[in-house]
């Protein structure tokens, strides 16, 4: 048995240990879809408790009972279930992209920020990387779209998945669980334990061992003499293990100050590097180029082999002598919140954030099973504190504020060096290169909240931000940061916001919203495959602005159906853009000069008049589009093909592409969900929920260049689930089904290095194409048992 599942088995008879029979039971929840359709669920979208319907601003919620009916254990998971929401892998440290509403910064660039970024406990995760953390005994999940300049860390110009993990119970709660997936065979065992300790301290401690045998099939082909031909040591991926625990203490120190503190610890050991979630989705010229013949196509089957140990160890540092590499990290989130009640109604509180992730990650980036490229060497780390004071009062009088100041502290670390071994004489790396960057973020943030009548509310607010980068850039052991054109940068920015809703009935209000958001620039970490050494080298790119308004309306009808409408017009300045480029091996991040981003959004809850029958859709039309965008050319791009502009006199070539009026990557036009829930009694203290899910996506490019090799075809993806428990809840079986259509679907498609030929001229070759592919059907069961309740 390995140590991780030592650690699982242990966690759980210790627990058991500290629950003898005779404890107290949990009093009943209230049925939570009831409570959602009733529009009661409780969010912090400004920084204080309200109701979901009375918050001027679009925003979805998923609580407890459904993110575990839904079995959302990833960033990945809830994309499935909201409209709009992509999230994508990557090969390169940046822990992958997110968009919303078609904005996102891409995978390119693992020293920037996201325009979608992720809130856990009160604290903005400055990687995407969290994404890889099991998200594991989750309270509630809200997702905020548009510009949220106020309330969440730094600006976040497209939107803020805010998860908040459970607290401590009122009563003593125990409760295992397992989990087995049929396709992968991946299995887990989970253990949760919480308790009061006493009249003034809670604890709660969750711990899970996944025992991962992969989804997809690893082969190969026939070598026929080929020594760069040789099959992978694996057959599935990814297969490895995960460990994870979170422990939570609350204290009520004194009837004015409360502490929580969070501390989670996630451990990911997988063989095989992240570039093998890549598959050959596209052959232009009929066959693989630069391979043996294999299948072309997005589904479970992934060609690649295993680079020789030689070529590998061509790759200063590299940690492994395995072809195929493997992906190994660690991540580490605490966070202490401290509420102090100044008076009855006016709380200060205090959110100290601290986030470490650390990585080795080495791959076969060949895309199939001749090994060419190989990437034996991608460690990434990044260290972040953060700390958020901020004072809000709850006055029983018409204006009431919030107020406070942030500060965040960040370093990162990350390195590539790769090996080409296509090419005669011999194989050779092109040699290390290594990017430190050092960044300090301020800001201060205010809001006023101004009943100006018992049904009208203005609102209104900004934040001003600073901050500095700086840049150090070794290439093969040397220091060559005196080689970049800056090596360090300065920003700063005021974000207003000003809202004005009304409520027309007491079941019925309108709103509007002004709203200015900003990303601050930054460095591009890509690998320059040694361009750096030439001098003069430009990674810089500028800030990200937007401005715009959304209004819409919420309503709850007839006590049974809550109906939410908006509609929002966003223009995008300098929106940060990434691509790969398969000259440099490397993504490389630009500004596209303006966007406009405008759509209407539309969704309904309904509690029918059938007992226990309840009905949800949405609906997200969404058109977003460059306005003003001159981007690089896809490669194989012929001037007839659009390729036809910025003539480079030296080598003949046009370099670049106009995308203006095009529509953005991962920005369908129309998507949507719709869903069923059925609650019933079977009798003898038995009950069951059935539901059925389905999500709907119109096509979109899942590449900023646009080949049409990008393009994901519309899909239509349905789920399905089945939980038996009993009325004391102290046990339950579900049993659900994902992707029951099993659709293969990419949301992040690159060319292949090493393939096609050139752009810009009439002679161009396309490429080979690639994506990152989504899991096909998947069927889940799961147990739990809570011999405390």
């Amino acid at each position: 048995m390995s140590r991780f599942a030592n650690r699982i088995f242990c966690s759980v008879a210790v627990l058991a240990l500290l629950s003898p029979a005779g404890l107290a039971q949990a009093r009943p929840a209230e049925p939570e879809e009831a409570q959602a359709t009733m529009n009661t669920v409780v969010v912090t979208a400004r920084k204080r408790d309200e109701l979901i319907g009375d918050v001027p601003t679009a925003i979805s919620a998923f609580g407890s009972e459904e993110i575990a009916r839904l079995n959302l254990v990833s960033i990945d998971d809830l994309a499935s279930f909201t409209p709009g929401l992509q999230t994508a892998e990557s090969s390169v440290s940046s822990g992958g992209s997110i968009a919303l509403r078609g904005v996102g910064s891409g995978s390119s660039n693992y020293l920037g920020d996201q325009a979608v970024s992720i809130n856990v406990d009160g604290m903005q995760i400055g990687t995407l990387n969290i994404r890889k953390a099991a998200q594991i005994d989750l309270e509630q999940i809200e997702i905020l779209r548009g510009p949220q300049a106020l309330f969440f860390g730094k600006n976040s110009p497209g939107g803020v998945i805010s998860m908040k993990t459970a607290d401590p119970t009122p009563d003593r709660l125990l409760a295992l669980e397992t989990g087995y997936e049929a396709v992968s065979q991946d299995a887990y065992y989970q253990a949760l334990y919480s308790a009061p300790v006493s009249d003034t301290v809670g604890v709660r401690l969750v711990a899970r061992y996944s025992d991962l045998n992969g989804y997809f099939k690893v082969k190969s082909v026939p070598a026929n003499g080929d020594p760069l031909v040789t099959p992978a040591p694996v057959s599935r991926w990814p297969s490895g293990e995960e460990f994870f625990a979170r422990a939570t203490v609350v204290v009520d120190a004194t009837e004015a100050l409360r502490l929580k503190g969070k501390l989670t610890f996630n451990e990911s050991k997988i063989e095989g590097g992240s570039i093998m979630a890549q598959q050959r989705i596209a052959c232009p010229l009929g066959a693989p180029q630069l391979q043996p013949d294999f299948p072309c196509k997005a589904d479970r089957d992934i060609y690649v082999g295993n680079g020789r140990p030689e070529d590998v160890a061509l790759a200063a540092g590299a940690p492994s002598r395995n072809g195929i590499g493997f992906r190994n990290n660690q991540q580490i989130l605490g966070t202490l919140q401290a509420d102090y009640k100044v008076s009855p109604d006016l709380t200060l509180t205090s959110v100290t954030g601290y986030y470490l992730f650390d990585e080795v990650n080495a791959h076969d980036a060949s895309i199939g099973p001749r090994a060419v490229l190989l990437v034996p060497y991608l460690p990434f780390e990044m260290r972040q504190f953060s700390q958020e004071v901020r004072l809000a009062s709850d006055w029983d009088a018409p204006v009431n504020f919030t107020t406070g100041v942030f500060y965040e502290t960040r370093d990162t670390y990350g390195a590539q060096d790769a090996v080409i071994t296509a090419f005669p004489p011999a194989p050779f790396a092109i040699g290390q290169e290594q990017t430190f960057q050092d960044q300090e973020a301020f800001s201060a943030f205010a809001q006023l909240i101004w009943d100006v009548t018992d049904r009208l509310e203005v609102s209104g607010g900004l934040r001003y931000s600073e901050e500095d980068k700086s840049l150090r850039f070794f290439r093969r052991g040397v220091d060559v940061t005196g080689n970049l054109v800056r090596d360090s940068l300065s920003f700063d920015n005021v974000s207003p916001e000003l809202t004005v809703s009304y409520d027309v009935t007491d079941d019925i209000m309108v709103f509007g919203s002004y709203k200015e958001g900003f990303k601050s620039g930054g460095f591009d970490g890509g690998f320059t495959n040694g361009a750096i050494a030439a001098g003069n080298f430009a990674n810089t790119f500028d800030e990200e602005t937007v401005t715009g308004f959304e209004g819409g309306v919420k309503a709850t009808l007839f006590d049974q159906l809550v109906v939410n409408l908006t509609a929002y017009e966003y223009d995008y300045d300098d929106l940060q853009v990434g691509a790969f480029d398969p000259d440099s091996i490397s993504f490389k991040v630009l500004n596209a000069a303006a966007a406009k981003v405008r759509g209407i959004e539309a969704d309904f809850n309904w509690q029918t008049p059938a007992e226990g029958l309840f009905l949800r859709g949405s609906l997200a039309l969404n058109d977003a589009k460059f306005e003003d965008f001159l981007s690089g050319c896809y490669l194989g791009q012929t001037v007839v093909l659009g390729c036809n502009i910025n003539l480079n006199p030296v080598t003949g070539a046009f370099l670049q592409q106009d995308l203006s009026g095009r529509q953005m990557n991962n920005a369908p036009d129309t998507a949507a969900t719709g869903g069923i829930l059925y609650s019933g009694q079977l009798g003898n203290g038995l009950g069951f929920d059935l539901a059925f899910d389905a999500t709907y996506s119109s096509d979109y490019y899942a590449n900023l260049r646009q080949s049409p090799l990008d393009l994901q075809k519309a899909y239509t993806k349905l789920n399905a689930s089945l939980r038996l428990f009993g009325d004391d809840d102290r046990w339950e079986v579900s049993l659900l089904g994902r992707n029951l259509t099993d659709e293969y679907t990419f949301n992040a498609s690159a060319p292949i290095t090493l393939t096609g030929g050139g752009s810009g001229i009439a002679t161009a070759i396309s490429g080979d194409q690639s994506a990152v592919v989504s899991r096909g059907r998947e069927v889940f069961l799961k147990f739990t048992w809570r011999p405390v309740r």
